[in-house]
């Protein structure tokens, strides 16, 4: 079997494996094919834009007639072999559904497994039709502006990245495949348009819509969030609303992300998925240069 990266020169005999989702020539992401005998194998793909220390593989994927051969462990060795002299984090989630396998090659691999967040999938007509919610939300928002990602400046987008980054978390932006500009949020102070206080960064596909980030700086959190969401409902409800859109699905890690949405749909939510598992491995600098 022969392992070799996926660029301009070989995308369209890959592009089927490749399951990450960024676009094809997004900057950050490092892709890797398998093949034998003439025949693709699988894929996997490496993003290093999380922090300047860690690496995340976003997609591994093996096709059916060649899986129990080998194939996902060569793939991830390599992936563990590139990342060696450039991060000291090698990390990976998946859902919990398809654990029994996953588990145990990235067990194998020496990663450690560990439970993550739950995943939630919510009917978007319910979303756009909480005037109550709406009505809260614009008396407790005095002075505070959201404002659409197709409005802001290169400066402000900067800012919100360095924001995510700093923080530990994934940035979203135009490399990801399904980005959408129009429904995601930036949340500002009226008397200070500089610093973002929260952002929530969406990705859509066919019918639904998907919370990739949401996340709030300093203090007054929820407020800042609360601000997020309702921006984020009425974009949508510009896009189209219910007439576009079925489902929107995000992933609640934080507590407070959860007490909101629970505000929103006025019960306590429950999940739609099993949720993530994230796999985790520490890598030893080597000499080894991508």
């Amino acid at each position: 079997m022969e392992l070799t990266r996926i660029g301009s020169n070989n995308w369209n005999l890959f592009s089927p494996v490749v399951y990450d989702a960024y676009a094809q020539n997004a900057p950050e992401v490092l892709r890797i094919g398998a093949i034998e005998d003439g025949e693709v194998c699988g894929s996997i793909s490496l993003s290093y834009f999380m922090s300047e220390d860690q690496a995340f593989i976003d997609s591994l994927y093996v096709v059916p007639k060649f899986r129990k051969q080998g194939k996902g462990k060569a793939l991830v060795e390599e992936a563990v072999r590139l990342t060696a002299s450039r991060v000291h984090c090698l990390e990976a989630e998946f859902c919990m559904e398809t654990a029994a396998d996953l588990q145990g090659l990235f067990t194998g691999e020496g990663f450690a497994c560990i439970p993550g967040e739950p995943i939630f999938d919510f009917d978007v007509k319910k979303l756009l039709t909480n005037k109550q919610y709406a009505k809260y939300c614009k008396r407790k928002l005095s002075g505070v502006v959201s404002v659409p990602y197709v409005r802001l400046s290169d400066a402000q987008r900067n800012r919100i990245s360095d924001l995510l980054r700093a923080n530990g978390e994934r940035t979203t932006d135009k490399n990801v495949a399904g980005f959408s500009e129009q429904m995601s949020i930036a949340v500002y102070r009226q008397d200070d348009p500089r610093t973002p206080r929260a952002c929530l960064l969406v990705t859509e596909y066919n019918r639904q819509v998907n919370i990739a980030q949401l996340y709030g700086s300093g203090k007054n959190n929820p407020k800042f969030l609360l601000a997020a969401i309702l921006g984020f409902t009425e974009a949508v409800q510009m896009m189209g609303g219910a007439k576009t859109y079925d489902t929107l699905g995000m992933v609640a890690a934080h507590p407070g992300v959860k007490k909101a949405f629970e505000l929103l749909f006025g019960k306590r939510m429950t999940p739609m998925e099993s949720g993530l598992m994230h796999a985790i491995r520490f890598v030893e600098n080597s000499n080894d240069l991508i």
